[in-house]
């Protein structure tokens, strides 16, 4: 995701050294239903649906649970479908991301009632895969999928809905492109938020990042979170007691020819082999399709740009998703 041409002078310019250990990681955005893991790219399908073989990857590259995302009510039971087959490794989200803001307005009471049935059901299962309640958020980079004002009354309406049933979860965040909506909008809310949450994938400036912390946030990056300076002195930023990392996967994607790439992933672990998708192999990656096997590469960039070691970030990323999401290990 990173621009080619992206301005890094006065960042550390030491590849982190490879860890002589195995690293083990927690993916906490990963968007299974997304139509590439069906195969379908562009509307058009290539191969068989395979998120099943990016888990097998995944494990085989330390990454030991991944958070699968709620978009909207649809999503509900194929993520608990994945989660039930893999109870040790994969853990839902249950929540209407601003894309889907304009489904929840339309459905209006309806729609809220079915969302807080879903969420109490899943809660009540043994063992539990739910990790957080979301995504909700802002999202004012993408209009076509839901204007300002819906997405604003979808992001109260579950905040209202979450306060009101006392969910003892953290919120799973999405602030984009939307930074002064969404403090005044969730200021209010802080004081019936046991748990607080993430605002992932952020991309944004340090000031912005530091309120986010103030107030009582994790931060979470991504591909998407290297790909200006202002991003990136961010990343560079964000204190490691609140740092969490994703792949945002299908997305998000790390280009092997960027330039955080070439300064800080020299001694990161090779990516298993990839082939184009009319090409596809169950053993291999999607070309330009990301997958949770990659989060590596972000901890090895995180750790560049502090310059400290990836040890260090993998483990305490590590510590801090766990603590916040439980994973069923807390």
């Amino acid at each position: 995701m990173a621009s080619p041409s992206l301005d890094l002078s006065g960042l550390p310019q030491k590849a982190p050294l490879k860890s002589g250990k195995k690293l083990r990681f927690a993916d906490v955005a990963v968007t299974a239903t997304a139509k590439e893991f069906d195969g379908v790219y562009r509307n058009k399908k290539y191969h068989t649906a395979d998120f099943v073989n990016t888990l097998d990857r995944a494990m085989n590259a330390g990454v030991e649970e991944i958070m699968l995302t709620g978009m909207s009510l649809s999503d509900v039971p194929i993520n608990l479908a994945i989660a039930k087959s893999r109870p040790a490794q994969c853990f839902i989200t249950i929540g209407v991301h601003p894309y889907h803001a304009a489904e929840m307005d339309e459905g209006g009471t309806a729609y809220l009632e079915k969302l807080a049935e879903s969420l109490r059901a899943a809660l009540a299962l043994t063992p539990c895969p739910v990790a957080a309640f979301g995504e909700l958020g802002l999202d004012y980079d993408r209009l076509n999928h839901a204007p300002k004002d819906v997405q604003v009354r979808a992001f109260k309406a579950q905040l209202d809905l979450f306060v009101e049933n006392s969910w003892d979860l953290p919120l799973f965040l999405h602030c984009r492109a939307a930074f002064d909506d969404f403090v005044e909008i969730i200021t209010p809310y802080l004081g019936r938020l046991p748990r607080r949450g993430l605002v992932h994938s952020f991309v944004g400036s340090t000031a912005q990042m530091q309120k986010l912390v103030e107030l009582g946030f994790d931060i979470s990056v991504n591909g998407f979170s290297f790909q200006d300076r202002e991003s990136v002195n961010m990343v560079a930023a964000v204190p490691l007691e609140r740092l969490q990392i994703e792949t945002d996967a299908p997305w998000g994607e790390i280009k092997s020819g960027s330039e955080v790439a070439k300064r800080y992933l020299t001694n990161a672990s090779p990516l298993p082999p990839s082939k184009k998708r009319d090409k596809w192999d169950a053993a291999c990656m999607v070309k330009e399709r990301n997958e949770s096997c990659t989060i590596e590469r972000v901890a090895y960039i995180v750790a560049g740009l502090k310059g400290i070691t990836v040890d260090e970030v993998a483990e305490t990323a590590w510590k801090n998703s766990v603590n916040m999401f439980g994973f069923g290990l807390a």
